[in-house]
């Protein structure tokens, strides 16, 4: 059963970084996109059906970045944390997984218009979407 979270005020979602040798993964959200369009994140989903947390980064990993199994090294899944967005008065129930590919070459969804590979220095450079900087913080610390 899947579980529709598109207008709730409490949501559940992973939050993924995706690293290739010292650099992580940052897309741009598009305008297609009901949220936070055009600006910089990692990949997120809603956790709205009953397949695993890995069985849902596995699946995210492909539909949004065209990768396969294969190209996955190692996914390792941080802290689980609650995130209020003020602005949209939303609060987001956040599980961060890192995932390591040995693979960089990408083909982006829908809902992302561009990519770049990065420091986590570098991303004070980009303008992210709210709680970015405080996933960033987590995952550094696997």
């Amino acid at each position: 059963m899947t579980t529709d979270y598109t207008h709730a005020r409490s949501a559940p979602v992973i939050v993924i970084f995706v690293k290739y040798r010292d650099k992580f993964l940052l897309v741009k959200r598009s305008e297609k996109v009901l949220t936070y369009q055009g600006l910089w994140s990692c990949l997120a989903g809603f956790v709205d059906d009953e397949k695993t947390m890995e069985e849902k980064v596995r699946f995210e990993i492909q539909e949004e970045l065209g990768l396969k199994d294969s190209d996955i090294k190692e996914i390792k899944q941080g802290e689980t944390y609650l995130f209020l967005d003020k602005e949209l008065d939303r609060e987001w129930i956040r599980h961060v997984f890192l995932v390591e590919i040995t693979n960089p070459n990408l083909k982006l969804s829908w809902e992302h218009s561009e990519f770049v590979w990065i420091t986590p220095e570098d991303s004070k450079n980009y303008t992210a979407t709210p709680g970015f900087l405080e996933d960033l913080e987590k995952v550094l610390k696997l």
